[in-house]
């Protein structure tokens, strides 16, 4: 089980590769004061080829490699799978890392970038999906691990308001 840290490290080497990432899922609600907990970093990432080959540097400086697979054999990161809308599930040698092409609706890395706020991260900036989107998006999912963090995602939404 990845440590709050480890989980800051991987985010910290996608940044420090310069790969244009949106930080989605539990850690983003995270960083915006939801009481949460995670073990796994979840990111929209652009899937333009110069993006995906800076992703892919990143995943190699991690260990990357799918999850599910067995430890002797283990597959490493596809650029062609990183260029799809589709979901590539990574075990990072800090822990899990899902790079996502998009999310629900289809919204990729620039239908994000404008819902998103930017953060501070260890002198770098990182662009954090809204609080108000990740609500939203809980709303509409039937997912019951969804269902059930939604509740405390609204109250947190609502503190923040006022």
């Amino acid at each position: 089980m990845a440590e709050p840290r480890e989980l800051i490290s991987i985010l910290a080497v996608l940044l420090e590769e310069q790969v244009e990432i949106v930080l989605v899922g539990a850690l983003a609600a995270v960083t915006q004061g939801a009481p949460v907990t995670t073990h796994d970093v979840d990111v929209v990432h652009a899937r333009a080829a110069e993006n995906v080959a800076r992703l892919m540097t990143a995943l190699r400086r991690l260990n990357a490699r799918y999850r599910g697979r067995p430890a002797s054999a283990p597959l490493p990161p596809d650029p062609a799978a990183l260029a799809t809308p589709g979901q590539s599930l990574f075990m990072t040698d800090l822990g899990p890392l899902d790079c996502l092409g998009a999310i629900e609706d289809g919204m990729a890395y620039d239908d994000l970038t404008p819902l998103s706020i930017q953060i501070d991260l260890d002198g770098r900036p990182l662009r954090v999906l809204g609080l108000e989107t990740l609500v939203r998006l809980k709303r509409q999912s039937m997912a019951p691990k969804d269902r059930l963090v939604l509740a405390v995602l609204e109250e947190t939404l609502r503190r923040t308001r006022g």
